[in-house]
């Protein structure tokens, strides 16, 4: 296990850390962090452009049975992707954006035990360890959680998927609510059949989120992730089935 994946800190320890990633960050503006692994198959010519928070390892998972082995993978920019796989066919998979920052904060911010969570938080002036669910919800309604400067984990979907020009680089994107159906779709435009591994690294379970949020909470999220339900259709009631 690499170090930054350890949980290796605790409720006393992981502020004491923070702290200390604060100082070294003093005075440094964040970047907007859009770099995501990408896996493919170079046989088939398929890739997966994964969304953090939105089933990746369970995509790594399907690539590493496809390709009997370790996947291709490249970590890269959405811009950066049809410049050098044009011909291939690029899919992707969109989440509820309430049930995704629910599970964003659960598994970064209260569940920030690791050196790798926590270095991640340090980042950004006014996010902590252990913040309380509402407080990261009014964070992420502020200029220092914005997309501008967001980490990939919070990241609006649409910059995800942006070829850099507006459209999509994608030939496909499904919602992962109903995954297998869209999996069956990219199957029958790609005549590839693809596997279906258990979903892995999940952190809440189908609908948990409902419970954690406010009307106040609902709504600023459907305010600072507008364009995502907008394109991508969903509602706050759209669950994982």
């Amino acid at each position: 296990m690499k170090f930054r994946s350890r949980r290796i800190l605790s409720e006393s320890t992981a502020p004491l850390a923070w702290g200390l990633g604060r100082a070294a960050r003093l005075g440094k503006v964040p970047k907007p962090d859009t770099r995501v692994e990408r896996f493919y198959y170079s046989e088939q010519r398929l890739m997966a452009a994964p969304i953090p928070k939105v089933a990746s390892r369970t995509f790594k998972q399907m690539f590493q049975t496809l390709s009997d082995g370790a996947p291709s993978e490249l970590a890269c920019n959405p811009e950066e992707i049809r410049p050098q796989f044009p011909d291939f066919y690029i899919f992707s998979f969109t989440r509820n954006p309430w049930s995704r920052i629910y599970s964003c904060w659960k598994d970064k911010v209260a569940d920030a035990v690791t050196p790798g969570k926590v270095s991640i938080l340090s980042r950004f002036s006014g996010l902590r360890p252990f913040m309380p669910f509402e407080e990261f919800v009014e964070w992420l309604a502020t200029e220092a959680g914005s997309d501008s400067v967001a980490d990939r984990h919070w990241m609006s979907q649409v910059r995800h998927l942006d070829a850099g020009d507006g459209r999509s680089l994608c030939n496909f994107v499904g919602q992962m609510e109903q995954l297998d159906a869209g999996l069956s779709q990219v199957e029958q435009q790609t005549g590839i059949a693809l596997p279906r591994p258990e979903k892995v690294n999940a952190k809440t379970a189908g609908g948990e989120y409902r419970t954690a949020f406010s009307e106040r909470a609902r709504q600023m999220i459907a305010e600072r992730y507008a364009a995502d339900i907008e394109t991508y259709k969903y509602r706050f009631d759209d669950e994982v089935h």
